[in-house]
């Protein structure tokens, strides 16, 4: 039994110095405890690369529509800046081109009525023939009153009627465009007249001087009445003539003058015209502003 006894022990010892061991069960457990966290942070490692990849795709796409957007709204912004700059060139070239026509006398000035044509018609012809919205605005009876003292007497010999021009706007200061008829016993006109601001008619701020020798005013409306006029009639007068000055003797107050003559209308019949141009400086003078000037201009016709 001895003899058994270490033969055992010689084969375990030959066992463990050919590196043997007891414990192979429990190596094996290790081994597998070791496989399954391996595996677990494989796992744990490829989520947090799948989130990652993700998270860039996000971030990228969002980029790009950031990068969109701001391309879009540069280009917007350079759209509505160049409209703008068109539009302001527009309005530049549109106001030289004015200035130029006015410079040039070429802008358009605004038709008055054809005043002949109105002579010898009762008042409601009259107002059919002028048009414009005219309406009766106040009406007054001509009296002529005939002897002396106690032997006095008056007669009504006709009537002078004011119509406002409603469908014609008035200016910045409120002047409005106005015809006057003067008719006789029987109601027929005898004279018509018409006003209006020098701006209103399409002469603008044009000084005095100008308006009679540049802009050619006078002959222009006379000839819109319907009558011929002859342009080398129409002299500009003597300063003295027509300017008068405040207190001082060096402001001007005012500059007025009335130019006639006469002439034939298409059908031949003569006419005598008068027209006033009246330059007012009073709230000028004031405000120290020209444009506050009041420009005004009244033509009459009446059977020569």
């Amino acid at each position: 039994m001895a003899k058994h006894a270490r033969h055992a022990r010689v084969a375990a010892d030959d066992d463990v110095s050919a590196g043997g061991s007891f414990d192979a069960p429990a190596q094996g457990r290790a081994s597998v405890s070791h496989g399954e966290a391996a595996s677990q942070h494989y796992e744990k490692s490829r989520r947090q690369r799948t989130v990652l990849i993700g998270i860039s795709i996000v971030l990228s796409v969002l980029v790009i529509v950031a990068g969109y957007c701001i391309v879009q709204l540069v280009f917007a912004s350079g759209s509505t800046t160049r409209a703008v700059e068109a539009a302001a060139a527009h309005r530049e070239e549109s106001n030289a081109t004015a200035l130029a026509d006015a410079g040039k006398g070429t802008v358009a000035h605004k038709e008055t009525p054809r005043l002949a044509s109105l002579i010898g018609k009762t008042e409601s012809e009259a107002i059919a023939l002028v048009g414009r919205g005219a309406i009766e605005t106040s009406s007054k009876d001509i009296v002529e009153e005939h002897g002396e003292g106690d032997e006095k007497t008056s007669e009504t010999v006709g009537r002078s009627v004011a119509l406002a021009l409603t469908e014609e706007l008035a200016d910045s200061k409120g002047n409005a465009a106005m015809v006057y008829l003067t008719l006789d016993g029987q109601g027929m006109v005898t004279e018509a007249g018409y006003s209006a601001s020098v701006g209103s008619l399409g002469y603008g701020d044009v000084s005095f001087a100008d308006a009679v020798t540049s802009e050619h005013i006078v002959e222009n409306l006379v000839s819109m009445a319907g009558i011929a006029v002859d342009g080398a009639s129409i002299e500009m007068p003597a300063v003295d003539a027509y300017r008068t000055y405040a207190d001082d003797g060096v402001t001007i107050a005012q500059e007025m003058y009335t130019f006639e003559g006469s002439g034939a209308s298409e059908d031949g019949m003569s006419y005598a015209w008068s027209c006033k141009l009246s330059y007012d400086y009073s709230a000028a003078n004031v405000s120290g502003n020209l444009a506050d000037t009041v420009r005004q201009v009244y033509l009459y016709i009446k059977s020569a």
